[in-house]
């Protein structure tokens, strides 16, 4: 029997980690139905300003919107399903009922469609946000909430329908598009360091620092490989301080004037497990944070000489 092609479908299609996988698997000739409630790729066009022509199928699909993602990824018929679609810290804050509606209804919409059409494999984003922390030992806002709701209900999607699934966890993923998120302000200081501005990152941490195109790379090998279970994984047990990525960005470029804030952060910094990771795709991408903030500051100014 001959293999069907790969297709990826793809939720949240037009944000920062969107875009960086898009434009990988586009660089290796991957097709990808791109969904999202807006059409608005500029974070794409920032990374591939020349796409190449019909790998990308662009759909505007709303997850809350059950009936609808039932009938495109029927129609598509993809091999594997990519995700992301979600609220982000603040807009959980902002609006919960929103967010609940879209970081949960959402992700148990994508998991019916995917069962009812018989997809292979589900790759979606958790967060480190799920992780328990502080002196509650539990998530530390309504984002990590939802977060860690999507893992049970993908737990229990195995345990009742055999549906297989890989939970991802980044935490503070930087990279050329990083605009939105309480933590984009460490992608905030190295465009700033880039393009001879100041900027302060308003808080202190310990934490998980991963480059963008190397969580892109883990999520494009997934999306082309087999497992069973529900499996639920980090993607770095490596954490640095704030202080180590301001060092790096003097490091990239000297004199930079960027520094840091004394309002502390509060991020899980152990108890990190990349195995059911390793399971999946073998030996996991990870850049230095030197060598991805120069990878950073490069992309921005080769953009601003555009």
């Amino acid at each position: 029997m001959t293999k069907r092609p790969e297709l990826i479908f793809m939720t949240g299609a037009t944000g920062f980690l969107g875009s960086w996988i898009i434009a990988l698997l586009a660089d290796r000739g991957v097709r990808v139905v791109a969904t999202d409630v807006s059409d608005d790729y500029r974070r794409l066009a920032l990374l591939r300003p020349d796409l190449p022509e019909g790998l990308v199928d662009v759909r505007v699909c709303d997850v809350t919107d059950a009936a609808a993602l039932e009938a495109l990824i029927a129609e598509t018929r993809p091999s594997g399903i990519i995700h992301l679609a979600a609220l982000q810290i603040p807009q959980c804050r902002a609006m919960p009922a929103r967010a609940a509606a879209v970081n949960i209804g959402g992700h148990i919409n994508v998991f019916e469609a995917a069962r009812k059409a018989g997809i292979e494999r589900i790759i979606y984003t958790s967060s480190i946000a799920a992780k328990p922390r502080g002196p509650e030992n539990a998530p530390s806002n309504l984002y990590g909430v939802f977060k860690k709701t999507d893992e049970e209900i993908a737990r229990i999607y195995w345990q009742d329908h055999r549906q297989p699934s890989l939970g991802l966890r980044p935490y503070v993923v930087y990279g050329v598009g990083r605009d939105d998120g309480e933590t984009s302000a460490i992608t905030r200081a190295i465009e700033a360091a880039a393009l001879g501005q100041a900027y302060e990152i308003p808080f202190s941490t310990r934490s998980c620092f991963q480059y963008a195109g190397d969580v892109a790379e883990v999520f494009a090998r997934a999306a082309s490989a087999s497992w069973d279970g529900a499996l639920l994984s980090d993607i770095t047990d490596r954490t640095h301080s704030t202080d180590d990525v301001l060092a790096a960005i003097q490091a990239v470029v000297p004199g930079a004037a960027v520094r840091g804030a004394d309002l502390v952060r509060v991020s899980p910094g152990d108890g990190f497990d990349t195995g059911p990771l390793r399971q999946v795709i073998g030996e996991v991408p990870e850049r230095s944070l030197t060598d991805g903030i120069r990878e950073t500051v490069a992309l921005y100014r080769r953009i601003a000489a555009r």
